[in-house]
């Protein structure tokens, strides 16, 4: 197996020989994160050019609630915890959705007590338009691949959508000590 060492700018010879040797994985690895966040801001900078005069007023936490609530209605128990914020910071950025008029309370059918979140019309309408324009952005970026490439792109997502899963699973089954429960959930 070849042994690759990366060495950084203006390393010499005597501190790249020290350097850790990384795996080809390793390497691959080390890419892959590099690559992804760059993808995402240069992504996201298309969007909000293109996007400019519709999301003038919501910011980045916005459109992760917005895009969230697309067809679906949650508490702010579980908004806070798919952002991985205090129900607190998730009540101010709701708070500014509902005086945009992008997001509604709702009463829950089944129970008074709880209040619901969703899409307003207005809302909804938005998410939909941004939605279409990503994906045009993301067709545009994509033809950059052949038919073959885009397929196996599509195949590794999907397995690292599952892998994330599983992990996500067994990190919920860890911490919630819940046993032979979740053994039977991962099965």
């Amino acid at each position: 197996m070849m042994t690759i060492v990366q060495a950084t700018p203006g390393q010499t010879s005597e501190e790249t020989s020290c350097a850790p040797r990384l795996s080809p994985r390793e390497v691959l690895v080390d890419r892959c994160c590099e690559l992804q966040p760059q993808m995402q801001r240069r992504f996201s900078v298309l969007l909000q050019r293109e996007l400019r005069d519709e999301l003038h007023a919501v910011t980045g936490h916005q459109f992760s609630v917005l895009t969230y609530l697309r067809g679906q209605s949650v508490t702010m128990r579980e908004l806070a915890k798919e952002l991985d914020v205090g129900e607190s910071a998730a009540t101010a950025v709701v708070d500014r959705l509902v005086r945009q008029g992008l997001v509604v309370r709702r009463d829950d059918p089944t129970d008074r007590r709880v209040v619901r979140l969703a899409l307003s019309d207005t809302g909804e309408a938005l998410v939909t338009k941004l939605h279409a324009t990503a994906c045009q952005k993301a067709a545009s970026l994509l033809m950059a691949l052949s038919d073959d490439q885009l397929a196996q792109l599509v195949t590794t997502l999907e397995t690292l959508e599952a892998a994330a899963i599983a992990s996500e699973a067994l990190a919920s089954c860890d911490s919630a000590a819940q046993g032979n429960a979740c053994e039977e959930q991962t099965r």
